[in-house]
């Protein structure tokens, strides 16, 4: 197995009580009863934050991890251009991955890595490219989670900060449900509220807050 960060506590130690409010919000995502915008493929779950440093990506992994316990075949796609971080919680590289999808047209195969932790793979990032808008609102990137919904019974994208660029509004049109993760003693009340509206506006479908730390 690769080298986990230890932020993994769903796969290190699954028996505690972090892991259980893991699962628990896995739950709660299920009597939300999210169903794929295509019967029969993979449902696509976006994870948000107003701003960065919230935990939305440690959160986003953790769940992962959960839906993979539960026997689902999940695919977590770091589409966070700007700040990619989910290749170092799994211990990878990111020297391959969503970047060289859309500049070097390798194809989804060759992008995808598998975690170590059975039935969870990762598209990493590859790299922090000029131009991150543009491309996670290109035909390719539709073209990419359209393979994706007929591979995997979960994607999860995890995005940039919603309040700073454009890129999570982009991303939310892909997606069944999103997440908005807040921290204790850091997110302001109002960024909150403002990060909600503007994914509403483009169109997403808010399952609920998590309230990190």
């Amino acid at each position: 197995m690769l080298q986990l960060s230890n932020v993994l506590v769903t796969e290190l130690d699954p028996i505690s009580p972090v892991s259980e409010s893991y699962r628990s919000l896995r739950t709660a995502v299920r009597f939300k009863k999210v169903v794929p915008a295509d019967q029969g493929l993979g449902m696509v779950l976006m994870i948000a934050s107003p701003k960065s440093q919230e935990g939305k990506t440690t959160t986003l992994a953790n769940l992962a991890v959960t839906y993979a316990q539960e026997g689902k075949s999940v695919v977590i796609i770091d589409s966070n251009l700007r700040q990619p971080g989910l290749h170092k919680l799994f211990g990878m590289n990111n020297t391959k991955g969503l970047l060289h999808f859309f500049q070097k047209g390798l194809a989804v195969d060759e992008v995808i890595t598998p975690t170590g932790i059975m039935g969870l793979d990762l598209i990493v990032a590859g790299g922090q490219p000029v131009n991150p808008s543009e491309l996670v609102g290109s035909s390719q990137m539709l073209n990419l989670m359209n393979q994706l919904k007929q591979r995997y019974e979960v994607i999860l994208i995890d995005s940039p900060s919603t309040l700073d660029y454009t890129d999570a509004s982009l991303l939310s049109e892909y997606s069944d449900g999103v997440l908005l993760v807040t921290r204790n003693g850091k997110t302001k009340r109002e960024w909150a509220k403002q990060a909600r509206t503007q994914l509403e506006q483009s169109g997403a479908r808010m399952l609920g807050m998590v309230f990190n730390q």
